[in-house]
């Protein structure tokens, strides 16, 4: 007999399925690891003076999105290897994760391109290669693993001494160094998908062209005569 929410085919027992039995909101925020790369550059980006961020807004006009938020969004693709403005705006959509670190908030690929080369652009590498030292002390992220040449930085996490050759004014030095040719290979990959793309997003969200359920009942009939017809 098979227990309360499982299901039985052919005597094998199946974990309950039911899209529909989601409810929201959901809370988020236990989703989320507690010791996640995530909550540290919620936590640092919370705590860092912002002004200069801030004092590109001049007040007026319609509402924007915080820019603590959009900050957290820009710098956290980038530790996360996500550097398109339309896959940041994916990833803020789809991503929990990310959905967790903007509370909700869905800027599209225009607002983001906008906010990193606009308001961003002054501060960004300032911000993200402090963040970057931050996650390689707290042992979130190797940074060789960013680039192609295989450039390592070590830390000594037992003594909290960092080590670049003999030189710790050497090792911050090529971190910016480093940091900034990714934020530049950043806006190379941006730059080309602009130029695929152009005003258009992403092909998954069906904007060309809308759900064709008949395609989708003649699909799936084709497969189940193949299935049907040549069982595994």
């Amino acid at each position: 007999m098979s227990k309360p929410g499982q299901k039985v085919h052919n005597k094998i027992v199946f974990k309950e399925y039911n899209q529909k039995q989601l409810s929201l909101p959901i809370d988020l925020e236990c989703l989320i690891p507690a010791n996640h790369m995530v909550r540290v550059i919620n936590s640092a980006i919370d705590q860092m003076n912002l002004e200069p961020l801030f004092a590109k807004y001049p007040g007026g006009g319609r509402s924007s999105f915080h820019p603590v938020m959009m900050t957290k969004l820009l710098v956290y693709a980038y530790a996360d290897k996500i550097y398109s403005s339309r896959r940041i705006e994916k990833a803020a959509r789809e991503n929990i994760m990310y959905m967790w670190l903007c509370g909700g908030n869905v800027p599209d690929f225009k607002t983001i391109n906008s906010f990193r080369g606009e308001r961003m652009k002054d501060i960004i590498l300032e911000v993200f290669s402090e963040v970057v030292e931050l996650l390689i002390k707290q042992g979130h992220i190797k940074l060789e693993n960013y680039f192609l040449d295989g450039t390592k930085i070590e830390a000594n996490a037992n003594k909290y001494s960092w080590v670049w050759g003999k030189s710790t004014k050497r090792y911050k030095e090529k971190l910016r160094e480093k940091c900034k040719e990714l934020l530049l290979y950043a806006q190379h990959t941006n730059d080309e998908e602009q130029n695929e793309y152009g005003d258009r997003n992403l092909e998954e969200l069906g904007e060309e062209k809308p759900i064709d359920a008949k395609a989708i009942e003649e699909a799936v009939q084709r497969i189940d005569e193949k299935l049907t017809t040549n069982p595994t």
